[in-house]
């Protein structure tokens, strides 16, 4: 009985202790769950405000190429052909390096003659020159084949004014009875025989003066001839001189004149005769970079001439390239059976990774 008594003791001892520890982990349970609470509210205290979000940025994509806007053809109108051509296409030139050597024996050739044509035209037209002297149509009675003839009249017309007024006074005797009718007779044959020699005389010296008049005419006229001929050497030989001018080379050299450039196109090669219809080669200015881009319908009302661009090629697309719209076309096309229109982007900054033809996408930033 004691035994069983002794038993009970030690299993209610056993059931208190059991007890004692649930409520002690109960009351630590709730003591942790406390203080993560508070660290909670204490935490979110600490956190600043949520900002409110920025608004959202409207863009419109596009695909377009990177083009120049100026390119120099090179076009000469000589008579001469290509000794060397130094570039070829895709090479990058400067001002200064020479593109093409030519041959100019041709056009040199040309010039010599013209030159020593012009020598003989202008020698002959100094002579002719001096052959006429001061001859002309306004003071031909100076000739002296005229004025021998006028001096010819002249006597001539002193001599029938001299019989003239002798057959007068032998009128007047022969009424008188002083000399017989047969020396009056006489005398008038006289006088009709030199009136017709006053005559002869006045057509030959008019028939003199009309052949100098000819002939000072065909003077003048070859004269004129003889001006026009050096003239016209003149300007043909000032033709040919204008070509090389005009044609930008320096002696027999073609020279770039773009400060960034690159080859385009060789249209010619060495033992090629120049063509005026022909380029020869053409330059892009890479200093005029721009991408065109083609804008679908849709969204082109939005954009405007001014509007920022981002840009970024597909040869690296981790570069990106500020632009500026320049230019909007005032008129759609069809490509690919979509309409859209063209737009010009101006590069706010280019660097020598951008190249002529590099495919290019663009975010057009709307306002």
């Amino acid at each position: 009985m004691g035994n069983i008594n002794k038993c009970k003791r030690r299993k209610g001892v056993g059931i208190m202790k059991r007890i004692l520890i649930t409520v002690c982990f109960i009351v630590m349970i709730l003591l942790t769950a406390g203080c993560q609470k508070k660290n909670a509210e204490s935490t979110i205290a600490e956190q600043p405000p949520e900002q409110a979000k920025a608004p959202e940025q409207r863009t419109v994509q596009a695909f377009g190429v990177v083009k120049t806007k100026q390119v120099k053809g090179i076009m000469l109108d000589l008579p001469a052909s290509i000794a060397k051509v130094h570039v070829q296409e895709g090479q990058q030139v400067k001002k200064g390096d020479v593109l093409i050597t030519l041959s100019l024996k041709e056009i040199e050739e040309q010039i010599k003659e013209k030159e020593d044509s012009l020598k003989v035209a202008r020698l002959e037209l100094q002579k002719l020159l001096e052959d006429v002297g001061d001859k002309n149509n306004e003071n031909i009675d100076n000739d002296p084949e005229i004025i021998q003839a006028k001096n010819n009249l002249d006597k001539i017309q002193i001599e029938y004014e001299k019989l003239e007024k002798d057959l007068k006074n032998k009128e007047i005797m022969l009424k008188n009875g002083a000399i017989p009718q047969n020396e009056f007779d006489d005398s008038k044959t006289i006088l009709e025989q030199k009136q017709k020699e006053v005559e002869s005389e006045k057509i030959s010296l008019e028939d003199l003066k009309n052949k100098q008049r000819i002939s000072n005419n065909k003077n003048a006229l070859d004269v004129e001839i003889k001006k026009q001929n050096v003239t016209s050497l003149q300007s043909q030989l000032q033709t040919l001189n204008d070509k090389i001018a005009e044609s930008g080379i320096i002696g027999n050299e073609i020279i770039c004149d773009i400060s960034n450039g690159v080859i385009e196109k060789v249209n010619n090669a060495a033992g090629d005769r120049l063509n005026a219809e022909k380029q020869v080669m053409s330059i892009l200015d890479l200093d005029t970079l721009i991408v065109q881009a083609n804008v679908a319908e849709d969204f082109i009302k939005d954009i405007k001439v001014g509007s920022k661009a981002v840009i970024s090629p597909l040869a690296n697309p981790e570069k990106e390239y500020e632009g500026t719209v320049s230019r909007i076309s005032n008129m759609a096309v069809v490509e690919n059976g979509e309409t859209v229109v063209p737009v010009e982007i101006a590069i706010t900054k280019v660097d020598n990774f951008l190249l002529p033809n590099f495919n290019i996408n663009i975010k057009i930033i709307l306002p």
